[in-house]
């Protein structure tokens, strides 16, 4: 819809779950020059191309979204690709959330459309600096309204930003986290699980995948009641044709809620092959 109003170029697009080595062709075949990139699937890219450096792209733009951009990426990608990361913050639920400033690095929240609060483990407003939980109210959303909706993300709130504009800022996402999977033949990808799904079968509270080897994936599930024996073969069912046919999953059940890493981050998807 931008050519409507600017002229622009050609865009590519292909499956997230397409193995990292298949998008390192098939990008160095098109040659962007700006790329839309989940984190993880960023640094599978880079890995490759640091063995490869011939197959690598001039990018001129590197956008992220979707995940937790850690220093580390973000040096990774001006060493190799010569550009900075340009991080945007974003759920599923309402869109875009905050966009990281060209001028100080700070997130500038979406304050026409949202609220965003940062509360603490007391439901008060963080102070500058204080990670909190993520809480948003949708102010757009008329048909299903979300007020003051918890994220499952967490953030630090930050300073009025230098560049002049007025937005709300938070200094740093701490987000939540997700894995590369490894496929049986050594490949990595993108995991889809099927989640949105879920809720066909069973009112699914929290889940969780855990890799532990290349046919072995645990699903792990926080639910009010104990799932039937029909609803786990049906969950493992969606997860499957999501994931693929050569894994073999299995169902643990809780009733509290999973708990975060030790950073603060919840990952949906861990591997925990080295």
């Amino acid at each position: 819809p931008v050519n409507l109003i600017y002229k622009t170029g050609q865009a590519q697009g292909f499956p997230i779950n397409t193995p990292i080595r298949q998008q390192v062709e098939w990008l160095w075949q098109f040659q962007p020059e700006i790329l839309l990139v989940y984190p993880n699937n960023l640094k599978g890219l880079l890995d490759a191309w640091k063995s490869d450096p011939s197959r690598q792209p001039r990018l001129k733009h590197v956008r992220t979204l979707g995940e937790t951009v850690s220093a580390e990426l973000r040096s990774m990608t001006q060493r190799q690709c010569g550009v900075p990361i340009e991080d945007n913050y974003s759920s599923q639920e309402v869109g875009t959330i905050a966009i990281q400033c060209p001028a100080s690095g700070l997130y500038h929240v979406m304050a026409e459309a949202l609220i965003v609060e940062v509360l603490g483990e007391d439901n008060k407003p963080c102070r500058e600096g204080q990670a909190g939980r993520v809480v948003v109210t949708d102010l757009m959303n008329y048909a299903n309204p979300l007020i003051r909706y918890d994220i499952v993300d967490y953030a630090i709130p930050g300073p009025p930003c230098p560049c002049g504009r007025t937005l709300p800022t938070l200094k740093t996402i701490l987000g939540r986290e997700r894995n590369l999977m490894r496929l049986p033949g050594g490949e990595k990808c993108w995991p889809l699980v099927g989640f949105h799904r879920f809720d066909e079968v069973a009112p699914i509270r929290q889940y969780q995948f855990i890799q532990h080897t290349l046919e072995d994936i645990e699903f792990k599930t926080v639910t009010r009641d104990e799932l039937t024996p029909e609803q786990q073969v049906a969950l493992i069912a969606i997860a499957q044709a999501a994931l693929g046919p050569s894994f073999q999953i299995r169902i643990t059940q809780s009733r509290t809620s999973l708990n975060n890493a030790t950073n603060g981050k919840f990952e949906e998807f861990v591997c925990r092959i080295r």
